[in-house]
């Protein structure tokens, strides 16, 4: 749990408090935060004004007012990550199977691999206990070569034995692994405005620039960095926001995030590459960008592999309230 706060300015006329959290807390947070969200802070007593607690959601606040705000990052989240012995993968999460390989379809705000919190649920030891659950075996082996960020969701890859690490590790080294996400992104005023079918491609050097909130952040370096390369297409035109297909050639930490965002269209939803004074204008249920389509040929078996990921309920209500 994090605590924030801050005083009102003395220029600031009265103003009720839940109007204030919705301008002040988005900034403070460094991410999108709901008035749903906003109401449940306050009935649950996680918000003082002057050291008192405070429950109503109207009471007016007056300059001067010292506001402090105890957020929980696990609770608050609607895509709370929950304990390992609470969740369990299904057999539709599966996208394909075979004695040396398994793709499994991931969900949002679930990590790939172990955190920091042993408890904490992820997608690696949620497919252990997939093997031991429906196959009965204790030491089912995983092996993971790439990794989803949290709340991305979409395709990842696993081996099922160590004789096809190398093969799959080969695929991920040459570049002959073909990824394919989707992504709703806005269109910032000093963006070019792109059409429908326009295809287009960033290529730069990527590497770690500093951080936001906490958490590392990257962006385009003159030296030092790794080469970065994606191409995009725009799929589809909303207004100010664009429904883009990405699929990147390299496969740097936060690439297709960095590129976006760099470009003019950060991704719905990213605290982490959103600007500043736009995050809280700009609500999203989620990041929304989606791992759609992994495509490759079989090291071991030499099959034509190609395993595709539905859309994600959030983003096809999304879409649909953005055509309306």
């Amino acid at each position: 749990m994090k605590r924030y706060q801050t005083r009102i300015p003395n220029s600031m006329p009265k103003i009720r408090l839940d109007h204030f959290l919705a301008d002040w807390l988005p900034q403070a947070l460094g991410k999108p935060i709901s008035k749903t969200s906003i109401r449940t802070l306050v009935l649950s007593g996680s918000v003082y004004v002057n050291r008192h607690r405070e429950k109503n959601a109207v009471t007016s606040l007056y300059s001067g007012a010292v506001v402090e705000v105890y957020y929980d990052e696990d609770r608050m989240s609607p895509h709370r990550v929950k304990r390992t012995d609470e969740v369990r993968l299904k057999s539709e999460s599966m996208l394909f199977e075979d004695e040396w390989l398994i793709i499994v379809d991931k969900p949002s705000g679930l990590p790939t691999q172990p955190t920091l919190d042993p408890n904490r649920a992820n997608l690696f030891d949620l497919m252990k206990k997939f093997f031991l659950e429906r196959d009965q075996n204790e030491a089912a082996y995983v092996g993971l070569h790439h990794r989803l960020d949290k709340d991305t969701s979409g395709i990842v890859l696993f081996t099922k034995k160590e004789a096809a690490n190398k093969g799959v590790s080969d695929l991920f080294l040459k570049h002959d692994i073909q990824k394919t996400y989707q992504c709703i992104c806005w269109r910032s005023p000093s963006a070019p405005v792109m059409e429908v079918g326009h295809e287009f491609t960033i290529e730069n050097y990527l590497g770690r620039v500093g951080e936001r909130s906490g958490k590392a952040k990257f962006g385009s370096v003159k030296s030092g960095g790794d080469l970065a390369i994606t191409h995009f297409k725009v799929l589809e035109r909303f207004r100010d926001l664009y429904w883009l297909q990405a699929m990147p050639q390299t496969g740097r930490t936060h690439q297709i995030r960095v590129h976006c965002s760099e470009a003019g269209f950060p991704i719905l939803g990213d605290a982490q590459y959103f600007p500043d004074k736009v995050l809280s204008m700009i609500q999203s249920p989620r990041l929304m960008l989606h791992a759609a389509k992994l495509e490759f040929v079989h090291p071991l078996t030499g099959r034509g592999i190609e395993a595709n990921s539905q859309l994600p309920d959030e983003f096809i209500r999304f879409l649909s309230q953005s055509k309306s």
